[in-house]
């Protein structure tokens, strides 16, 4: 079978449907997020930051256990963390009990604003996508996407 042929039947065979239906909506996904926090000057990596810190709040957490947590990647989650502190939402302070570690907390302002822009973001999404599936279809959807990670 030539590649040209094998590249005509994936319009055909129901994984690649499936994964560029998967690419195509992830695409989706991140530009509504994208238009919804744009009025707020923050981007998604920021939003996770402060999602990671609003779980754990108001408990301290370091660089390294904030980049495992996140759900969209950031390589450089230093940088991230300094536009963070810039705009006032989390603080930096050095350990009490670790003088070579960084406590890193989201402030008072920070977590509020992280719950307004949290609802927008999740609006432009259709509330984690109950206005277009069942929660049947949901629980279906994370069953499927786990069996994908490799």
């Amino acid at each position: 079978m030539s590649n040209q042929s094998v590249f005509k039947d994936d319009f055909k065979n129901p994984h690649a449907m499936g994964y560029f239906s998967l690419l195509k909506t992830a695409s989706w996904i991140e530009i509504q997020i994208k238009e919804a926090l744009k009025p707020y000057d923050l981007t998604h990596p920021q939003l996770n930051v402060l999602s990671v810190l609003a779980r754990n709040y108001p408990e301290p957490m370091d660089a390294k256990t904030i980049k495992e947590s996140l759900v969209v990647a950031s390589p450089d989650v230093t940088r991230l963390l300094d536009r963070l502190v810039k705009k006032g939402y989390i603080n930096r302070q050095t350990c009490p009990s670790n003088r070579r570690k960084i406590d890193i907390t989201a402030t008072k302002e920070g977590m509020d604003f992280f719950y307004k822009v949290h609802c927008e973001a999740k609006e432009a999404v259709g509330n984690y996508f109950e206005t277009a599936i069942s929660e049947n279809e949901a629980k279906q959807l994370y069953r499927i996407l786990g069996k994908m990670k490799f």
